[in-house]
């Protein structure tokens, strides 16, 4: 019966138990995250790591460590626990397990004061560092993937919370924990530097993609949306448009001031109210005008003129209308007065 009655350890001391309560663990070790607590009264984290020490498996409450431990230069991220789940398989067997692997060492050799010094590389999961070395450094954290390559390029890809994530929710059954899947019409995205210094963002769409491209050497910005493309040429100063409709809605003034334009067009619809035109309008081809027309310069015409409205025409020094009284011979038996409106329906010129 002795041996179930707990002694006093003042009084009944021996080694182990003296090991326990006045000797240090400083031994470094790799564990697994199994879970991380919020503590109200303090505000902090608290993260609960399986180790392993003289087989036997215990846990240590630990703190995280960071890159920046200032008041204004600060860094702070979750490590992933797991559910255990009600049987023994997650016991030792980091491979199907899918919590986060650390290093942790005890605060001061006490083991209740662990703190987490770093990261491992899960056992289920293979190295992307090829051994070429092509790849100098890559992170990926809740689907937000970092790549710089040997020549120093780097690029973020936005790839989206993993579709197969809430499996790893599921306590470990001896399975082997399946590669992340992401969904490609939603992920891909990402912004990148070249070894030019040319810099890129694209939703990399799996069709009609749209991108955002400075060139660097050629002083170029290109702006493309699928087959519509926008260039700005720094060199040529100019910029470039391809695409199908191009609609300006200006609600009070809309200003062109340059020294040539020119139009090409099969068809032109000008809708206004009230146009105004000052210089020389010099025309070629044939003019289809219909509504009223007043005139109060010369015109010269140079081919043909149809006009199925009325016409003003009492200007210049030698008006139209003096043209018709010639030519018919009738005097003024009849003829309008100068500058009132005449229907023209034929009309025939003097002869030179």
């Amino acid at each position: 019966m002795a041996d179930y009655i707990i002694k006093d350890s003042s009084v009944w001391k021996d080694n182990y138990s003296n090991k326990l309560a006045n000797g240090g663990d400083y031994a470094i070790k790799i564990g697994m995250v199994r879970e991380h607590v919020f503590l109200e009264g303090t505000q902090e984290t608290r993260y609960i790591v399986e180790v392993w020490k003289n087989n036997r498996l215990y846990p240590m409450t630990c703190i995280r460590t960071s890159r920046f431990g200032g008041v204004y230069n600060y860094e702070e991220y979750n490590h992933r626990g797991f559910n255990p789940g009600d049987d023994n398989v997650s016991l030792g067997n980091y491979t199907v397990v899918p919590g986060d692997m650390v290093v942790v060492a005890a605060s001061n050799g006490q083991s209740r004061e662990g703190i987490i010094l770093g990261s491992m590389n899960h056992v289920a999961r293979d190295e992307i560092l090829s051994s070429t070395g092509s790849i100098a450094y890559v992170s990926e954290f809740n689907g937000i993937q970092t790549t710089i390559n040997k020549f120093g390029e780097y690029m973020v890809r936005f790839k989206g919370l993993p579709t197969n994530l809430p499996n790893l929710n599921i306590p470990p059954d001896g399975s082997e924990i399946a590669p992340a899947e992401y969904d490609s019409e939603v992920g891909s995205s990402y912004y990148s530097f070249d070894s030019s210094g040319s810099y890129v963002v694209s939703d990399n769409a799996t069709s009609d993609p749209q991108t955002i491209f400075i060139n660097k050497p050629d002083g170029k910005i290109i702006v493309s949306s699928g087959k519509t493309t926008l260039t700005i040429d720094k060199a040529s100063e100019s910029y470039t448009i391809e695409n199908k409709v191009t609609t300006f809605n200006t609600a009070d003034q809309w200003n062109l001031n340059t020294k040539e334009t020119n139009v090409t067009s099969t068809d032109i619809n000008v809708k206004a109210s009230n146009i105004k035109t000052k210089g020389e309008w010099s025309m070629e081809g044939n003019m289809d005008i219909k509504g009223n027309i007043t005139q109060t310069g010369n015109n010269d015409i140079v081919g043909n003129f149809s006009n199925t409205g009325t016409a003003l025409l009492g200007g210049g020094a030698n008006p139209l209308v003096y043209d018709i009284v010639l030519t018919i011979g009738i005097g003024n038996l009849g003829l309008p007065v100068i500058s009132n409106h005449v229907y023209l329906k034929t009309v025939l010129t003097k002869a030179t």
